[in-house]
């Protein structure tokens, strides 16, 4: 059966071009939150990708750059999924650093800065910052997971009678689960949610804000977002 919102080759490409600026800030949006040696033009490569797919199933009266955002973000997560960012040697890596974090907080009777993890670490700053970016970003797309697991496809949706009254009530039910899981945060965990999620500062401003160490921020990032995970799924 021919799809009722299929779109010709001229149309696709125009499209394309009209929607590459919304790819482009998306892109350099995940590009503040991962390590630098991950290429912005990947990322934006990626997101045409998922874009062009998108615009197979793309109705132009129902919302369209909302259901592309979530298309062209998805596609980008993808491909960083498949650099492994959640594999077993990031999460051995966390549990190094934390372990760090605890000793040297019952040793100097303070939080240690980037520089003394590091050093106890065996390895230099940089190297220390470009695992924590890739620890840190694996927080967001196993949170990601989460929030997937609450949408319907858009198929499902674009079909429904009902459309615009099911698509809020969903909407509201997921804004109201956040709003009840952040509410049960610490006040720490809240202010670098709000930092990074909305404010959308990378890990080193929020350190300044905070007045600590980029790792310290990483760890509080992490435990908040899996009690978010927790929160979310208890609902």
């Amino acid at each position: 059966m021919k799809n009722p919102y299929s779109i010709q080759d001229r149309e696709r490409e125009e499209l394309v071009l009209k929607y590459l600026p919304l790819v482009k800030s998306i892109a350099f949006s995940v590009k503040r939150h991962i390590p630098p040696t991950i290429d912005v033009r990947d990322l934006i490569g990626h997101g045409i990708i998922g874009l062009i797919k998108a615009l197979e199933k793309l109705d132009a009266h129902r919302n369209p750059e909302s259901y592309l955002k979530i298309r062209i973000r998805g596609a980008i997560y993808d491909y960083l999924r498949s650099l492994d960012f959640g594999s077993r040697r990031v999460r051995e890596k966390e549990r190094k650093i934390r372990d760090a974090l605890r000793e040297l907080t019952e040793k100097h009777g303070r939080e240690p800065t980037d520089e003394e993890v590091a050093q106890y670490l065996g390895e230099d700053i940089e190297t220390l910052q470009h695992d924590l970016s890739r620890i840190s970003f694996s927080y967001v797309l196993n949170l990601e997971d989460v929030f997937t697991e609450e949408k319907r496809s858009y198929e499902e949706v674009i079909s429904s009678k009902n459309y615009d009254v099911e698509k809020e009530i969903v909407q509201k039910d997921l804004v109201e689960k956040l709003k009840d899981a952040i509410d049960k945060l610490d006040e720490r965990e809240k202010m670098v949610i709000q930092l990074i999620f909305y404010e959308e500062l990378p890990l080193k401003e929020v350190a300044k804000i905070l007045n600590c160490s980029v790792s310290r921020v990483s760890q509080i990032k992490g435990e908040a977002i899996a009690k978010l995970k927790r929160f979310m799924r208890r609902f």
